[in-house]
């Protein structure tokens, strides 16, 4: 594949090989980070394990959890299936294409090209078909695995097809299953059989009540068992009479993995979350017979949990430890690889040495939630946890200082955590409980030792980390707004200052810590919200400016223009018309201001002192929004990160001289949008993090 190596579905000698080198796209000199894991797969024989990431697609050894080979790096893999024969590995990937890979010769065989984006792969028995599924236009396509060529295609009621769409191939091959509802307005899914030679629906069978998640057909032929899905059912079906002949129940509200034996044994892998904390996946394989529990694991891996369990014996699942979970019937416990799905970065850094990248990850999938703080050393191109020492929380925020000292604030429901992480341990600084609150956002202003805290009825309270008591309190709403994971919290560089935002009018607070009190001359009622998308860190770094978009409309997200907010003087200084501005940064020696968003000039070079525009910079072609922003330390230099257009297959990063608007480089490296960018201290190195879920490190030296 792209490293080098061959695919095999037969055990691969362990390799030393660094993974974060492999298939990089020029310019880059390190991946951390495999990518946001989209599906795993088992090869058939059970001793290759295929972890389609918004990277690409790696393959691991099972048997010592290895990989060994990467490929598929263009727009990544959401879905992977292999081959019985061991041949082949199929794939789709971001832009709906699918591939057949050839696992020997590591090369792409066939590329096929769908209308609509593929629920379902798979192969038939004897390799000879491979079929796709689309839930959109309730249609499955069967090809031919070598040539591409469609062979025939099903096709039934769009309006009555359901968000997912499994198919499943009988072991004689000539039948094929699928998933479908009776009427359009039906809860209940149906499960319709296909001859696959004459291309006509054989029977329906009906007996669910909500949608259907798996299909697998016995080892005879005979029996087909469905899975529901968040019903805790599974049903098996006659396909000889057209009978249900068994129904399994009692397992909650779970989503529900059939899958036989190899000796026609039929277990299912029931899939359900913790009704209080919705993060946690409870993954347990049952006998469905006797109701013998083979297997339990609570993960905190979001709402979202990725499982395989093929021939009723063998599973893979994510673990919120930061693994890949591999578990075989009759051993008592799971091992771990060594791959590391991480959620996506909101924020990255460099430490002040400019030894490690700091990345703030969100919590599960959820596009503004906070999760972990991890810490990157760029000399091992290891990952470790900013906390490690329990309990580390489930939400954490990093704040460095000027002397160096790492600060993370975790944040536990009702209980709030200061930690300084040093070498090799966690020093607990401040621990505050408050029984009937729920903590959702945190600030911290070292230089003055004081920690904020917001929780999800809008109410903020501040404490004194020298008397380690409450000093003010203030109320942003008088009710829970509706949508908490939006909310920001930031501290004015002296700490004197306080600013909230909520997606609830009035957005945005700005208070008085060292009175307790609001700041009334603040206009409130025009600003629509701190500017920048991710990091919302909108106090200049002298702490004389705030900047804020104009206040949103029903029509619009983000305003026509951006107020920028005299601190000392406490009256709006500038108001600089801009379209949907919701990213800027600050020069460090606070001369320029830098905003982007979906502006047709481009970015916005904007000069404080002088209050007038400096420049334009152009987006590159094809760009049509900017997702992040970042400076050089010595202001000399500004990076671009785009979001992803139609079109792209990568993401440009742009590099420019400030006073010239020189363009210095572009890069193309991430297959999706650019979250976050970062320049090292001595500005050798440039670091982005992607909604792939992967921190690509670049190179500079050649250019500056």
């Amino acid at each position: 594949m792209e490293n080098g190596k061959l695919l095999s579905s037969t055990p691969v000698r362990t390799n030393e090989d660094d993974t974060t080198t492999w298939a990089l796209p020029q310019g880059a000199i390190a991946r951390l980070g495999q990518g946001l894991v989209e599906t795993l797969t088992f090869s058939a024989d059970g001793h290759c394990l295929a972890i389609g990431t918004r990277v690409g697609l790696y393959l691991y050894n099972v048997t010592t959890m290895s990989p060994v080979a990467l490929s598929g790096t263009k727009r990544g893999a959401w879905r992977a299936t292999f081959s019985p024969n061991g041949k082949w590995i199929a794939t789709s990937d971001w832009d709906d294409n699918i591939k057949i890979w050839d696992t020997h010769r590591g090369t792409c065989l066939t590329e096929i090209t769908t209308e609509t984006a593929p629920s379902t792969l798979a192969f038939s028995p004897n390799s000879r078909w491979f079929a796709t599924s689309h839930s959109e236009i309730a249609s499955i396509n069967v090809w031919c695995p070598e040539t591409g060529e469609m062979l025939t295609k099903f096709t039934g009621d769009a309006e009555k097809s359901g968000r997912f769409m499994p198919i499943a191939f009988s072991p004689g091959t000539h039948l094929i299953a699928s998933t479908g509802r009776e009427k359009a307005d039906s809860n209940g899914e149906s499960v319709l059989l296909w001859n696959v030679e004459r291309g006509d629906q054989i029977a329906r069978f009906t007996g669910h009540t909500s949608s259907i998640y798996s299909l697998c057909f016995s080892p005879c032929g005979r029996f087909l068992a469905s899975g529901g899905r968040k019903d805790g059912t599974v049903c098996v079906w006659d396909t000889a009479d057209c009978q249900q002949i068994a129904e399994y129940i009692g397992y909650g509200s779970a989503c529900m993995v059939a899958s036989y034996s190899p000796e026609g044994i039929l277990r299912a892998t029931a899939i359900s979350y913790d009704e209080i904390c919705k993060n946690n996946a409870i993954i347990t394989v049952w006998n469905l017979e006797d109701k013998e529990k083979l297997y339990t694991t609570k993960e905190n891996i979001g709402d979202h949990a990725i499982v395989d369990f093929s021939s009723g014996s063998r599973l893979v699942h994510a673990s919120g430890e930061g693994g890949i979970k591999v578990w075989h019937i009759g051993k008592p416990h799971a091992y771990t690889s060594n791959y590391q799905p991480i959620s996506f970065p909101n924020t990255i850094a460099f430490s002040s040495d400019g030894k490690t990248v700091v990345a703030e990850y969100r919590e599960g999938r959820r596009l503004y939630s906070h999760g972990d703080v991890l810490f990157w050393d760029l000399a091992s191109r290891r990952l470790n946890r900013a906390v490690e020492s329990e309990p580390i929380g489930t939400r954490q925020f990093f704040f460095p200082d000027s002397s160096g000292k790492r600060h993370i604030v975790s944040l536990d429901n009702d209980t709030v955590r200061l930690w300084e992480t040093q070498k090799n341990k966690d020093v607990l600084i401040a621990e505050f409980t408050a029984h009937d609150r729920k903590w959702i956002r945190a600030a911290f202003a070292p230089q003055v030792n004081r920690l904020a805290c917001l929780d999800e009825k809008g109410i903020v309270v501040v404490w004194n980390l020298e008397s380690m008591k409450k000093v003010c309190q203030f109320t942003h709403l008088h009710e829970r707004f509706p949508d908490a994971e939006m909310a920001t919290l930031e501290f004015s560089p002296d700490g004197k200052l306080l600013i909230s935002e909520t997606d609830h009018c009035p957005s945005v607070r700005l208070w008085d810590v060292e009175h307790g009190e609001e700041i009334r001359e603040f206009p409130s009622d025009e600003i629509g919200g701190i500017m920048g998308l991710w990091d919302n860190r909108g106090f200049s770094p002298c702490g004389s400016y705030l900047v804020c978009s104009e206040a949103r409309t029903e029509k619009l997200r983000y305003g026509e223009t951006i107020c920028v907010w005299d601190v000392t003087r406490r009256q709006i200084l500038a108001t600089i018309p801009f379209r949907h501005a919701f990213v800027f940064a600050y020069s460090s020696c606070g001369s320029y201001l830098a905003c982007g968003g979906e502006d047709p000039e481009g970015i916005l070079l904007w000069d404080l002192k002088r209050r007038e525009i400096y420049r334009w910079l152009p987006l590159p072609t094809g760009c049509q929004e900017t997702h992040s922003l970042t400076f050089t330390s010595c202001g000399r230099y500004l990076a671009f990160g785009a979001a992803w257009e139609q079109g792209f297959e990568k993401v440009p990063i742009h590099v420019w001289e400030v006073e010239t608007g020189t363009h210095i480089v572009t890069f193309w490296g991430h297959p999706t949008d650019v979250q976050g960018l970062a320049f090292s201290p001595n500005n050798e190195f440039l670091a982005s993090a992607s909604f792939d879920g992967s921190i690509l490190l670049w190179d500079l030296n050649p250019y500056l």
